[in-house]
């Protein structure tokens, strides 16, 4: 009976060494996994986190150059050739005007027509009017000739870029487009052709373009 109860308290014994020594086995591990640092990235996420913040840069670009040209089309529509005087800056939705205007009442209307524009959260306007410029203007005060003209086509070129921007996005930076009395003139350089016939496409469908002179080229 006594060898009997020597040997079960042996068993005893050997399996709660064994119990502690695998308790004392996992705590070890999750030591060392607390201690083992997280692996850094390796090349390839690296390159792809950079190429992911490069495109965040060139959508927020494309972003602002197309807001910018929607309040440029909005103060030709408003202010007309005083439109043309306006310096503009955006950045995300706030944007900042500048210039000297020859109209007491632009300096007024260019920051109420560039705060309607979707997209921008707040103006800020150091918009003056220029030295010797007219006062108050009679009711019914218009511009001719080459005036005129010069606004309506500066108004459809910011019109193409505007559209220009939104179908091609960063492919639209490498397009100069000049207008004259609704004749389009696009010339750069985009990455192929079916990018070239887009632009195309989009510049003979805004409004006011009566032909469209393609001088792009293709360039991969």
């Amino acid at each position: 009976m006594m060898g009997g109860a020597r040997r079960r308290g042996g068993v005893r014994a050997v399996a709660g060494c064994a119990a502690l020594g695998v308790a004392l086995a996992a705590v070890g591990v999750r030591a060392a996994e607390r201690a083992t640092p997280t692996p850094a990235p390796g090349p390839a996420a690296r390159v792809g986190g950079a190429i992911d913040h490069a495109w965040e840069q060139v959508t927020d670009s494309v972003g602002e150059a197309l807001l910018v040209t929607r309040i440029r089309v909005a103060l030709l529509d408003r202010i007309k050739e005083d439109g043309l005087r306006v310096s503009i800056v955006a950045h995300g939705g706030a944007v900042e005007l500048s210039g000297a205007v020859k109209r007491r009442s632009s300096v007024e209307l260019a920051p109420r027509a560039a705060a309607a524009v979707k997209g921008v959260s707040s103006v800020r306007s150091l918009v003056t009017l220029a030295d010797g410029s007219q006062g108050p203007e009679p009711p019914v005060a218009r511009v001719v000739g080459s005036v005129e003209r010069t606004v309506a086509d500066a108004l459809l070129d910011a019109r193409v870029k505007a559209r220009l921007l939104e179908q091609l996005g960063k492919v639209a930076f490498r397009i100069d487009v000049d207008a004259a009395e609704g004749v389009v003139t696009i010339s750069g350089t985009v990455p192929d052709a079916a990018r070239r016939r887009l632009a195309v496409r989009v510049v003979t469908g805004t409004t006011g373009v009566t032909a469209v002179r393609d001088l792009l080229t293709v360039k991969e």
